[in-house]
């Protein structure tokens, strides 16, 4: 991709809130009319979902990659990525935006986002299925309103908590708790 843009990864289905993604960029392209939003994933809703962003006025900035081997360098050139869920088990799309360095946007909804982004200290959070919030979050990052750098940076030490090493000292502590 070329230019300023917004990336969200996953499974094109019901539970990835697609639709809220698209809601809020259409709210944010209206005072932003240089950024595209770049989706790149497949699956059993992606025609409905391509056939709803047709229908918006942003509908010629909204890219459906498909499914990619290799989300990364797309990813990487992102200005963020975005997860739009209703729920998750381990959002690893969040881990790996944090490892490329580049800010994260993504629902609070339950089992990991909140946990995985520090409360909010290393990335964006928004109420599931509220585009205006993630919206608002767009136009925070672009106008910098917050501090991006700060934000990677936490996001690169909390990353230490998924180092192998680090992994294994809790699982064997956990193991030592359970003998006694």
């Amino acid at each position: 991709p070329k230019g300023k843009y917004f990336c969200h990864v996953s499974r094109l289905v019901a539970g990835k809130d697609i639709k809220t993604l698209l809601d809020a960029f259409e709210m944010f392209a209206k005072t932003n009319d240089e950024v595209k939003l770049y989706i790149v994933g497949d699956g059993d809703m992606a025609t409905s979902f391509k056939d709803y962003a047709k229908t918006l006025s942003s509908c010629n900035r909204i890219v459906f990659t498909g499914a990619s081997q290799n989300p990364y360098p797309i990813m990487r050139g992102a200005i963020a990525n975005i997860l739009s869920s209703e729920f998750e088990g381990l959002p690893t799309v969040l881990i790996e935006s944090q490892a490329l360095g580049v800010p994260m946007i993504s629902s609070d909804c339950k089992n990991g986002p909140r946990e995985i982004l520090c409360d909010g200290k290393c990335g964006f959070l928004f109420d599931v299925g509220n585009a205006k919030q993630l919206s608002q979050c767009m136009h925070d990052i672009i106008n910098k309103k917050s501090s991006l750098t700060s934000i990677i940076k936490n996001a690169k030490i909390g990353l230490e908590r998924f180092n192998a090493t680090n992994i294994c000292k809790d699982i064997v502590s956990i193991f030592k708790d359970l003998k006694q």
